[in-house]
Parts: structure tokens; C-alpha cells; sequence
């Protein structure tokens, strides 16, 4: 399997944006059939161009439709494309060209969209990537996928250099909290189990993993036992894993930094409800309306609950305590 080396990589103390620059530039150097592709995107991930390889990268300006049709032209000669923007514009705004340029004809290309949720924080919401899941994992074929941290990103690159057919990475805001400092087991559609509640157990996916472990930690402490799922997976997902967990505990709680209305939660609700379990769920995300007025990244996702002692608070609340 194809590994991706990120020993240069000069800090991890970043966002998920020039982070994913600075392992394509590594990867390009490594694979002369990947090329990324841009709508005038590339400074945003602090990546303009290759010197060492100029014809790996390809700016189609501000048109993400024509962006998406150059992949998927390039895909059909057998290359592997990379198409970087924002999440709104990477998954949405060239969307016919995905659903029948990629996704229907089955293609290998990958599609990153930066900033998912409300990662671009004072832009307003023409620049949130609130339902970009709900769109991207409606599509037969694509494979959707939501890294943790940097490390699982490099994890969910690798995989989806390994794939055959589209995929969707989405990126989140903000400084992902680490999660993963050792090298780990990773398999597309098999969600990390951190650890069996008895109590609850919380499917996260993003950065909200660690708020997720954060608030395990602390409900702990108090007497409640919290299960914590990584769900990296949102399509195809772990629908095994989820059938367990129902058994285990009365109570599940998703959390995604996504609308409510078809992203993770959905998707799990659809499980459970064949699982006869009689488990519960609670669904944290964003509200199916969009916000009236917008804030920086972190008081947006605090307004919005999306926080560990936001997440205790709902716990207890959802257990009777």
C-alpha cells in the first residue's frame, strides 16, 4: 500500500488547509500520476504550483465545474486527480459534474473540501460547508471520508490513492487537536473504537473527536460511563460497529459540525432504526437553518454547542442526570 512521506512537513501546529499543501507537494515528488487540480484555490492551501513538477498542477481559475470536468478527463487517461477548494464550492457548486463526471461514470478522483462547516468563520455562509456531506454521500460510488487530525489525513489520502472510485475528504476548520500520535490501524468504512460506555457512547467524526474524548474523560469522573467512536467513515459506513454499540449502552449521541438533516447523524439514525435495539439517539450538529449572523471560527462552533462541556451538559440531560 502506498504510504505518504510527511517527515518534511514543517509544523503540525496548523489547519488542515496548508497542511494538505504541504503533503501534496511531498506526494507529487513521490507519484508523478497524481496531479492537483484548482479553481483559483491553490494560495489557499499555500500551494501555487510545483517547481519541481509544474505539470502536476493545474489552476482552472474561478470555475470549479470546469475544475471537476479536467479531473475527470484526467482520471479517464488513467491519472490520479486531486481537486482542492472550499467546501461549499468543492462539493456543491460543481455538482452535476461530480454526480455524472465522476461519481456516475465511477472515476478515481478525489475531491477535498476545505474548511467544512463553519471553518471560514466572519465569510457567512456562502462559504459554509453546512450540508456539503449530506450532498457528497447521496452519490452512488462516492466514498466520504472526515479526518480527525493531520495524522488521519495523511491516512485518508493514502487510502484514497488506494481506492478505486471517487472520493470525498473534508477537511474541517480551525487547528485540529492531535489525536493520534502513534501510528494506527486504518481501513475506509471501519469506524476507531476508543472505548465501550456502558452508559453512552458517542460517534464523533472530525475534530470533533477529541471534544468527544475530552467530555468521556470528564463524564468519567462523574460516574458515567462514555464510549467514544472515531467515525472517519461517513460513507460507506461502519454499520457493524454501530449494531454493537446499540447493544451495549441505552443512549448514542452523534456529533458533527454539519447540519442534523443528513450528515453522520442521519446515517446512524438509518442504522438503528433496523437494529432493534431500542437504543436512543441524540443528534448534535447544526440546526436545519442556517445562522441570521456569523462569528470567528471558535465562538461560532461554541454558539452552536459543538464544545466537550456542551457535550456533558446534553449527556446528562439525554441520561436523566
Amino acid at each position: 500500500m502506498f504510504k505518504i512521506n510527511a517527515e518534511n512537513t514543517q509544523s503540525w501546529n496548523i489547519q488542515f488547509r496548508p497542511m494538505f499543501g504541504e503533503l501534496v507537494r511531498n506526494l507529487v515528488k513521490e507519484r508523478n500520476d497524481v496531479i492537483l487540480v484548482v479553481a483559483d484555490s491553490g494560495r489557499a492551501c499555500r500551494c501555487d504550483g510545483f517547481e519541481e513538477c509544474p505539470n502536476q498542477f493545474i489552476d482552472c481559475g474561478i470555475a470549479e465545474q470546469n475544475m471537476v470536468g479536467v479531473a475527470a478527463g484526467l482520471a479517464h487517461c488513467g491519472k490520479k486527480p486531486i481537486t482542492f477548494g472550499f467546501a461549499p464550492f468543492a462539493s456543491e457548486r460543481g455538482f452535476e459534474q461530480i454526480r455524472i463526471d465522476v461519481a456516475y461514470s465511477n472515476l478515481n478522483v478525489i475531491i477535498v473540501g476545505s474548511e467544512g462547516g463553519v471553518g471560514m468563520g466572519t465569510q457567512g455562509v456562502t462559504h459554509f460547508g453546512w450540508e456539503d456531506v449530506a450532498v457528497m454521500r447521496s452519490l452512488p460510488n462516492m466514498t466520504v471520508l472526515c479526518p480527525a487530525d493531520h495524522a488521519e489525513l495523511i491516512k485518508c489520502l493514502e487510502a484514497s490513492l488506494n481506492l478505486n472510485g471517487p472520493v470525498y475528504i473534508r477537511m474541517n476548520g480551525g487547528i485540529p487537536k492531535p489525536v493520534y500520535r502513534e501510528d494506527y490501524d486504518f481501513k475506509v468504512g471501519k469506524g476507531i473504537l476508543h472505548k465501550k460506555g456502558k452508559d453512552i457512547n458517542i460517534i464523533a467524526t472530525g475534530p470533533l473527536v477529541s471534544k468527544a474524548l475530552e467530555a468521556a474523560d470528564i463524564l468519567d469522573a462523574e460516574g458515567i460511563f462514555a464510549g467514544v467512536v472515531d467515525m472517519h467513515t461517513i460513507k460507506p459506513l461502519d454499520e457493524k460497529l454501530i449494531f454493537e454499540l446499540a447493544g451495549e449502552a441505552r443512549l448514542m449521541l452523534t456529533i458533527e459540525e454539519h447540519s442534523v438533516v443528513n450528515g453522520l447523524g442521519t446515517a446512524v439514525a438509518d442504522v438503528l432504526s433496523t437494529s432493534g435495539s431500542g437504543c436512543r439517539l441524540i443528534k448534535m450538529g447544526f440546526p436545519d437553518q442556517y445562522p441570521h449572523t456569523v462569528s470567528p471560527y471558535d465562538v461560532m462552533m461554541s454558539d452552536y454547542g459543538l464544545t466537550a462541556e456542551n457535550l456533558v451538559v446534553t449527556i446528562k440531560e439525554g441520561l436523566g442526570r
